[in-house]
C-alpha cells in the first residue's frame, strides 16, 4: 500500500478529533519496539546465569543483552520524560497507530464503528472508523525525527526525539510508511 493512500485511507476517522484547521500529515500502524528500555548489564546477566533457581525452572532471566545487542534501544530518559510516557502509550493500547498533524504527534487507536445502534444494521450495516486519542505530543516539544539503521530486524524503525532530552523508537508496520511520519515530524532541530 502506498504512503499517501494508508493516510488518506484513515483520514475521515480523524474528523472528529482533529481541531479546526489542524490537518493530518502523516499515519501508520505502530509496534512496539522490541529494544530494551534500560542499559544491559553482560557482565550481571552472565552472573545471573549461575544462579542455581533458573537452572531447576524457578528464577527468571531477563536476557538483556542479547536483546540491547540486536535491537538497541527502544526509550531514552528518566521516567516521565515525553519519550517514557509515549513508549507506555503505545504499549497501552491493543492496536496502536502514529498520525502527525501540523501541530502533533498522536498515538491513536483507530475503532470500527457501526452507524447502527441496534438491530441487524449494527452487525450488517455500514460503519466508520473512528480514531481515538491515547497521548498527545505538542511539535514544539519535539525535537525532531530520523529514520533507524537499516537491516531485516530493524526495518520501519524511527527515532523521534524530545526536547526534554528523551528519545523514542517508534516501528510502522509496514516499514513503507516510516520515511512518510520522519518527514511530517521533521528532521532534528536546535533550541
Amino acid at each position: 500500500m502506498a504512503v499517501k493512500d494508508y493516510t488518506t485511507k484513515v483520514a475521515p476517522a480523524f474528523d472528529g478529533l482533529l481541531p479546526d484547521g489542524e490537518r493530518l500529515l502523516a499515519a501508520a500502524p505502530l509496534v512496539q519496539d522490541p529494544g530494551t528500555t534500560e542499559d544491559a548489564s553482560v557482565r550481571d546477566e552472565l552472573i545471573d546465569l549461575l544462579d542455581p533457581t533458573i537452572l531447576v525452572g524457578l528464577g527468571t532471566f531477563p536476557g538483556n543483552a542479547v536483546q540491547q545487542a540486536v535491537w538497541g534501544r527502544a526509550v531514552i530518559g528518566p521516567p516521565g520524560t515525553q519519550g517514557r510516557l509515549l513508549h507506555a502509550a503505545i504499549g497501552a493500547v491493543t492496536s496502536p497507530a502514529v498520525a502527525v498533524t501540523d501541530r502533533r504527534l498522536l498515538i491513536v487507536e483507530i475503532d470500527v464503528v457501526p452507524r447502527a445502534q441496534s438491530g441487524p444494521g449494527k452487525w450488517f450495516g455500514p460503519s466508520d472508523q473512528v480514531a481515538r486519542e491515547r497521548y498527545g505530543v505538542d511539535k514544539v516539544a519535539i525535537l525532531g525525527a530520523v529514520a533507524a539503521p537499516a537491516g531485516a530486524l530493524r526495518r520501519g524503525r524511527l527515532l523521534a526525539g524530545f526536547r526534554d532530552g528523551s528519545g523514542c523508537m517508534l516501528v510502522c508496520s509496514p516499514p513503507s510508511l516510516a520515511p512518510a511520519v520522519v518527514e511530517a515530524i521533521g528532521a532534528p532541530r536546535g533550541e
